[in-house]
């Protein structure tokens, strides 16, 4: 178990000196458009359900030569009803940021909202980490906590 716990350690603390090691940069921001992604989807119909239920009660008599029997039942029949096949229509708000790193070149950053914080960045100067066509850019909100917030380069302006 030392061992183990030993071994979790030394792959966080190296993922975390690896993650440091890349080199940072002061980008200028421009400008931030925005947009809003709009996707349709299918939701398949449902059959209608129903559901019987029946409780009953039955006399038999000995008339000595046969027997005769006499009884009710009751039953009960539960239906819901099926959904008609339907579309849905969903929203995913992107931002657009325009861009100038420091060799001079313009650049456009983009982000979507979903599984990761996507947010329009104000004019200013903003550190950021480029790995590959991912820039990490690092703002403060207002209690001061640092947030890094993944971009993804898709060309230039």
């Amino acid at each position: 178990m030392k061992a183990l716990l030993s071994l979790v350690f030394l792959i966080v603390a190296t993922a975390t000196l690896s993650a440091k090691d890349k080199p940072q940069i002061t980008i200028q921001v421009v400008d931030t458009d925005t947009s809003i992604r709009q996707f349709t989807y299918y939701v398949p119909g449902t059959s209608a359900q129903s559901t019987t239920n029946c409780n009953g009660n039955a006399t038999a008599i000995d008339l000595g030569g046969g027997i005769a029997t006499a009884g009710t039942t009751n039953c009960t029949t539960s239906t819901t009803p099926g959904r008609p096949p339907s579309n849905g229509v969903r929203y995913i708000p992107q931002a657009h940021v325009h861009a100038i790193i420091p060799d001079g070149t313009h650049i456009t950053l983009w982000c979507q909202s979903g599984f990761r914080r996507c947010n329009t960045l104000s004019a200013g100067y903003y550190t950021a980490q480029i790995d590959g066509n991912s820039v990490w850019m690092f703002g403060h909100d207002l209690g001061g906590k640092e947030h890094k917030i993944k971009y993804h380069y898709v060309g230039g302006w």
